[in-house]
């Protein structure tokens, strides 16, 4: 927060409002201020944050804010970690959210978008949901996207996620083996891709994340 603050305030010279969202699932972590200091010399920066399990679930299903659906996928995607098939009931309870809300295609398309990507599902639960929403645009005449353009997002996301793990490695360690860059890319599961992305940020090594990512490919099978 503090090299976003001040890299923003050298390149504009104006003053810098600094929030930072706070997604995880610890009601009592609220960062808000960082400093350092060497000597007599000290730097402290404040900013706001923003706690997302603050937010009531009645709210949220209050406003038609398009930002509220987008809150309430990130909450009911943190409580699905472990149970998939009440994620993709939930994901679907929140896609028919788009319609009764009234939002316009453009809006749906867009919040569609971001929905599947967050809240991501093994294949069968994915086909599964596809299936429904199929089944209601059909009933309702408004298709959001095509068979196509759903598979090209879901490439999408997988190639991306896939990126991300091994740029965080690289970051890390430096160098990570070139069996290891390509076990990662023949990861096709965009949940089991998504088990491995977080504790690609805090492992204490590389043959740790090894260990981890054997133990989610025999746990898939």
């Amino acid at each position: 927060m503090f090299i976003y603050n001040y890299r923003a305030f050298d390149l504009y010279h104006k003053p810098v409002i600094s929030l930072a969202i706070l997604g995880d699932e610890s009601k009592s972590w609220r960062p808000n201020s960082y400093q350092y200091g060497l000597g007599e010399s000290e730097v402290k920066i404040k900013f706001s944050i923003v706690k997302l399990l603050d937010y009531q679930w009645e709210d949220l299903t209050q406003s038609h804010n398009l930002f509220a659906i987008v809150v309430m996928a990130h909450l009911k995607t943190k409580a699905t970690t472990s149970n998939l098939t009440e994620r993709e009931q939930w994901k679907w309870n929140l896609t028919r959210l788009f319609y009764e809300k009234g939002y316009n295609r453009q809006e749906i398309a867009d919040l569609y978008k971001v929905i599947d990507l967050m809240m991501a599902l093994p294949e069968a639960l994915q086909f599964s949901f596809e299936e429904k929403l199929t089944q209601y645009q059909e009933e309702r005449t408004m298709p959001l996207l095509t068979n196509i353009e759903r598979r090209a997002l879901a490439r999408g996301a997988k190639e991306n996620c896939q990126q991300n793990i091994i740029k965080i490695l690289q970051n890390r360690f430096d160098n990570i083996p070139e069996l290891m860059v390509k076990t990662i890319n023949q990861i096709d599961d965009i949940s089991l891709l998504e088990n491995l992305l977080l504790p690609s940020i805090s492992v204490n090594s590389l043959e740790e994340f090894q260990q981890l990512i054997s133990s989610n490919l025999t746990n898939r099978n």
